[in-house]
């Protein structure tokens, strides 16, 4: 039996299916993603219909949203796949005709406010009509992914996607590339749309007053720190008599751990640990404070053009402070909440900074950091150890906001309650995963990537 080569036609199919995906409204895709946004901002759910071979392709947006679109432990939509099968019309057939599955699948699960996306090459596939029919009726928002001149469903749809071919194959490849771009987009958009992420709910909470870490947290001045201590610390272990012999990257990697390990302490216990290490590898480690004060003349030269624009004004403070962090700050304080800041940092840098960034009218004289003669103890827990003697307290009355790992462990330590500020230092907003999954480890309560919905998160915190 010969064999025919269908090479030539599958090209053929795919360059014309090529052609038509470049000529597909990329706007009207824009819009879509833009009403799906939307429903999941406001808890809306969406719910896909389709027949025949379109069906498959509405069953697989509903798996896009509620799994490819859960991100960094976050659910994603709310979505459900309408069914015009044998079994529904069979429960239906007393009462309702075939043409009727979808709407009363709709009256009986949608609600005003509600996304209803239907795929239809034709247009005319009657149960669809009925359907978007009742859902503009019921206020619920109508999306098309539609084909050849759209029928009677395109004005029926507040938005629409129309293949730009008359082949059905190519119209539903056409709407499963469409589904696709919607389900990236949407994906990566939603790692920046992120709001306030509860983990657990700070009921039996009695807040009076509120613990911030500075560099991270309010402070966007030292950005960059860990690219200035990590490299100058691995130096440091390469130029020991085994550490020379170590690949380097075993010695990055042995660096970032307690680095970041370590973050939230005060920087000696980081140059401590890095003097373990030398030890370790044979070297004769320097006191860390050595290693503290060069770390910190790396930094300072680093960061001097942000300091110097400060103090003369060439530099807005909005710039490096995280996103609303003065809102919040003054959302707490007419709520009532009494604010403290402590850092690891050496507290005169602490303060100068707070004062450049119009902070310390917040805080007053509750402004810690690092003390010499309190090298090695923790500045954060100080603090809290005084608030809590000081004002009778107990650490169901203290909230925390911080993006350190020290003091999320220490506030749930003491029954206190953590919110992780889990920001995307180096874009300035977004969520940075890697720090969100580390904080949540360490118990925090609630995560935010940054402070812009301030309004939002002291209701939360007052109203509970």
């Amino acid at each position: 039996m010969s064999s025919k080569d269908f090479t030539p036609e599958v090209r053929s199919y795919l360059d014309e299916v090529s052609g038509i995906v470049g000529r597909t409204d990329e706007k009207a895709i824009a819009s879509i993603a833009e009403i799906l946004l939307a429903a999941w901002k406001n808890g809306n759910t969406v719910f896909t219909a389709g027949n025949g071979g379109s069906s498959a392709t509405a069953s697989h947006m509903v798996n896009d949203l509620t799994k490819g679109c859960a991100v960094l432990g976050r659910n994603g939509f709310k979505a459900v796949c309408l069914s015009d099968s044998s079994a529904v019309v069979t429960c239906l057939a007393n009462d309702f005709c075939y043409e009727d599955a979808f709407k009363i699948e709709l009256k009986t699960l949608a609600s005003k406010g509600d996304v209803l996306c239907v795929f239809t090459g034709s247009g005319n596939s009657e149960n669809i009509v009925r359907a978007c029919e009742y859902a503009r009726s019921a206020g619920i928002t109508v999306v098309g992914f539609l084909g050849r001149d759209g029928g009677k469903t395109l004005p029926l749809c507040d938005a629409a996607l129309v293949a730009p071919t008359d082949c059905m194959e190519q119209i539903e490849d056409i709407h499963m590339v469409a589904e696709h771009a919607l389900a990236t987009v949407l994906r990566e958009r939603l790692k920046d749309v992120w709001g306030l992420e509860v983990i657990f709910p700070p009921r039996g909470h009695d807040f009076k007053f509120a613990l911030f870490d500075f560099d991270g947290t309010l402070s966007l001045i030292r950005e960059g720190w860990q690219k200035i201590m990590i490299p100058y610390f691995c130096e440091e272990l390469s130029a020991t008599p085994e550490g020379c012999k170590e690949d380097p990257a075993d010695i990055e990697k042995c660096v970032t751990e307690f680095v970041d390990m370590l973050t939230g302490k005060q920087t000696i216990y980081q140059c401590m640990a890095l003097a373990d290490e030398i030890n370790k590898r044979g070297g004769k480690a320097e006191d860390p404070m050595v290693y503290k004060n060069e770390y910190i003349r790396r930094l300072m030269e680093k960061i001097k053009d942000r300091r110097e624009g400060l103090a003369d004004g060439s530099i807005d403070p909005e710039e490096l402070l995280v996103r609303g962090s003065v809102p919040l700050l003054e959302g707490l304080l007419n709520a009532g909440i009494k604010l403290y800041c402590a850092s690891g940092t050496d507290q005169p840098q602490v303060r100068e900074e707070a004062a450049l960034l119009g902070l310390d009218k917040y805080f007053g004289e509750n402004i810690y950091g690092a003390l010499d003669e309190h090298a090695t103890a923790c500045t954060k827990e100080l603090v809290i150890k005084r608030l809590l003697a000081e004002n009778n307290l107990d650490g169901s009355e203290l909230l925390s906001f911080g993006d350190g790992f020290v003091e999320i462990e220490l506030v749930s330590r003491i029954g206190g309650y953590p919110i992780a500020v889990a920001t995307d230092e180096s874009r300035k907003f977004g969520i940075d995963g890697w720090k969100r999954d580390r904080l949540v480890g360490a118990g925090a309560g609630a995560v935010i990537p940054d402070f812009e919905e301030a309004d939002k998160i002291v209701s939360f915190i007052v109203n509970k």
